[in-house]
């Protein structure tokens, strides 16, 4: 009754503030607007065609990029949740546009348009434009239920200077044409008082949102079980890919030296993984292969956002965790792993950890990807990764802090099951360091800033005396006023003017950094394969500033490894012509439909363009001759409520309720069933 009742309220504001605004505000129409807002920065040819906007590629660019201006200033999307775009494609093969507002290189979302076909691209708008009660109300939540989305590609929608439309996969000869731009669905915020009175609590007891409804949501334990059923029926009449050996390697493919273990190999013009049985591997996986930490939500000081939890007499209880945080208990719960419980009972993860080598077979997957349970992989029966980390020294990785080596070395020492063994495809050491990224605290600054005792600054101040002798010398290069070289040392102000002095020494630092990673993994374990930090870099190849780089890291990977939040990944290559193998770490799409707030690090418009996505990025990464696989993140859909940090993506291949995305699901099986042929050209 509560919920109906205030689903009332919110349609009856929603209908109020919709009488007030359009239901769809028109930002551009080639049919009556001139074309001379249309721009191409990538030297492509423009020209009107039949009410629409037609583009030549016409330069070899690796991301062609048209821009459309507004006929004032700028445009006001503050009033909006959504962006449309029609595209049409005249041409053979399918294209992949995104779109993006102003200068913020990454985008708000895409479609792929086929051959001969039109579509209607929609973009979600992420906005740092919202009234500072949602935060309070809502604390840390990335997504928070009246629509407002926090993330990297968040702007001030109310002032929007240009939209971007990107064609990664455009090719000199082909052509698109652009019909109109607008804005869709009005942004209702409601009056913090309605909120407090009515909106909580808002998570219903199988940890789903409680007022929307889409399919796989779970009412009652009987539709747990009934999910459950099924599955297990499917799992059970399915067979495995007949193309597969043991390890998920292709059975039927050449036979190359068996070593035992996992390596590289170029093989036909394309890099491979091959398996310790010599058979040729692509490794198709998932990260958090998990059941509990990845899912986990904040209990504590949010009681009231839960319909129903745990009673604390309950064997459900049970699943609570606890940390201390400066001397609070702090209480997290994991819905997806109750959900399991209430499904299995005693001895739930034990049969969920079995079961996910049966659905990974079933999904078309031959890897368990990082950060996930030894105890599901160490089954035995999923070839998986290792992870490990170097220790921090202040804010950062510090290759030159004495003990960096031994510390890592200990750390892989002390994974006794894990080293020399063959069903370990190799490890990820470290994440997403910041050597440089738009978005995030960087290195070079992090250094440049840090304290006197930073060994890495200690190293950088003595090659300073070394350039400049003394430190007039510096001050004039930098326009800085050091007394002495300590107030160098002391430094906690950024320098702009450094910049090209702390680029050469971020060269000797990534050296020294992945040269020591490299040693340490080779001396435990001589077979292993060293696959690098998982580096963030979305925006190259367009953005080539982080080279650099990637060519020291390709020096002492023997896989060098991305985190790829793109739409595609045909153009990711080695820089300048190099060649060597290339792994993608991370990437995902998410919807707004399924009771999650906040889609994730790239927006799909449901869950049939969810699964179009999937099956694009991974084609075109099957296709790629450097790459050597991709591991979707993550498993489970992160909680409605957030994960400790706040993400509440809808991000996995299973719901909340434990049960699996059939779109995407199909999808992957395809794939997966067919990769070998795919890669292979077959």
């Amino acid at each position: 009754m509560i919920r109906l009742l205030f689903y009332s309220i919110c349609i009856l504001l929603l209908l109020s503030c919709e009488s007030q605004l359009k239901e769809r505000l028109v930002l551009f129409d080639p049919g009556t607007d001139e074309v001379g807002r249309v721009a191409s920065l990538t030297g492509d040819m423009i020209s009107p065609e039949d009410r629409m906007i037609r583009v030549d590629f016409e330069e070899a660019d690796p991301t062609p990029v048209v821009v459309i201006y507004p006929v004032e200033e700028t445009w006001d999307a503050s009033d909006y949740r959504f962006v449309r775009c029609e595209i049409e494609n005249p041409g053979t093969r399918p294209q992949i546009v995104e779109l993006g507002f102003g200068d913020y290189d990454l985008t708000l979302g895409a479609t792929v348009v086929p051959p001969g076909g039109m579509k209607t691209l929609k973009a979600v708008i992420y906005r740092t434009d919202h009234p500072s009660y949602i935060d309070s109300l809502f604390p840390v939540m990335h997504g928070k239920p009246d629509g407002t989305l926090r993330g990297w590609m968040a702007s001030t929608s109310d002032s929007i200077t240009f939209i971007r439309l990107l064609f990664p996969e455009a090719k000199p000869g082909a052509s698109v044409r652009i019909g109109r731009i607008w804005l869709e669905e009005p942004y209702v915020l409601h009056p913090e008082n309605e909120l407090k009175a009515r909106y909580f609590p808002f998570v219903d007891p199988f940890g789903q949102f409680m007022y929307d409804d889409w399919p796989q949501k779970i009412y009652s334990k009987e539709e747990l079980m009934a999910y459950d059923s099924m599955e297990t029926e499917e799992l059970n009449d399915m067979p495995p890919p007949e193309e597969w050996n043991r390890y998920g390697g292709w059975a039927n493919g050449p036979l190359l030296e068996a070593t035992g273990r996992f390596r590289v190999e170029k093989v036909g013009g394309k890099w491979w993984f091959v398996d310790p049985e010599g058979r040729l591997f692509w490794s198709h996986g998932m990260d958090c292969v998990e059941f509990g930490t990845q899912t986990r939500t904040r209990i504590t000081g949010n009681e009231h956002f839960f319909q129903r939890l745990p009673r604390t007499d309950s064997p459900e209880a049970g699943l609570h965790t606890v940390t201390e945080d400066h001397g609070d208990t702090i209480r997290y719960l994991s819905f997806h792993a109750l959900n399991i419980f209430r499904k299995y009972g005693e001895g739930w993860k034990e049969k969920s950890n079995e079961r996910i080598h049966s659905r990974f077979r079933n999904w078309g997957m031959n890897t368990i990807g990082n950060w996930s349970d030894p105890q599901i992989y160490l089954q035995r029966k999923t070839p998986y990764v290792l992870t490990a980390y170097t220790r921090k020294t202040g804010l950062i990785a510090d290759p030159y802090a004495p003990g960096f080596r031994e510390d890592l070395e200990h750390s892989l020492r002390s994974r006794t099951e894990e080293v020399g063994d063959p069903w370990c495809l190799g490890v990820f050491v470290d994440n997403e360091l910041k050597w440089g990224v738009k978005w995030a605290p960087k290195i070079p600054e992090q250094i440049l800033t840090a304290a006197p005792d930073q060994p890495a600054k200690e190293i950088f101040v003595e090659q300073m005396k070394g350039k400049y002798i003394t430190v007039s010398a510096l001050n004039a290069a930098w326009g800085t006023s050091f007394a002495d070289w300590d107030g160098l040392m002391g430094n906690s102000e950024l320098i702009p003017a450094a910049a090209g002095d702390m680029r050469e020494f971020m060269k000797q630092f990534t050296s020294r950094y992945y040269s020591i990673c490299r040693e340490a993994v080779k001396v435990v374990d001589p077979d292993m394969l060293y696959l690098g930090c998982r580096m963030d870099f979305h925006l190259y190849p367009e953005d080539t500033s982080l080279n650099y780089i990637i060519r020291i890291a390709s020096e002492y990977c023997d896989v060098v490894s991305f985190n790829r939040y793109r739409y595609t990944c045909s153009e990711l290559v080695p820089p300048d012509g190099a060649d060597y193998p290339l792994i993608i770490g991370e990437f995902h799409f998410g919807s707004l439909e399924t009771g999650l707030l906040q889609p994730g690090l790239r927006y799909a418009a449901d869950q049939q363009e969810r699964a179009a996505f999937y099956h694009h990025y991974v084609q075109s990464a099957l296709q790629n001759p450097y790459l050597v696989g991709t591991h979707w993140f993550q498993l489970a859909d992160q909680a409605v409520t957030g994960r400790p940090d706040g993400e509440n993506y809808q991000a996995g291949f299973l719901t909340v309720g434990d049960v699996p995305q059939p779109e995407i699901v199909a999808v992957s099986r395809s794939l997966g069933y067919s990769m070998y042929r795919i890669r292979s050209g077959y």
